[in-house]
């Protein structure tokens, strides 16, 4: 059986509640408590420079777009 690491920079962990964690003190600190991938949530107030709005408008299907 291996030593469980740390998932995020691989060193070795001590302590029951880093094992529980699979992330180390060090580096559960450093990323805020988030190991995962941050796909930040868009918001209504979210405006890029440069970038046009269209407005949504009711699409009536016609034939052609089936």
């Amino acid at each position: 059986m291996t030593a469980p690491s740390c998932r995020v920079c691989g060193r070795l962990l001590r302590s029951e509640t880093s094992r529980a964690r699979g992330v180390g003190p060090t580096c559960h600190r450093r990323t805020g408590g988030h190991t995962g991938p941050h796909i930040p949530t868009p918001r209504p107030d979210h405006h890029v420079p440069g970038q046009a709005e269209l407005p949504l408008i009711h699409h009536q299907p016609t034939l052609w777009s089936l």
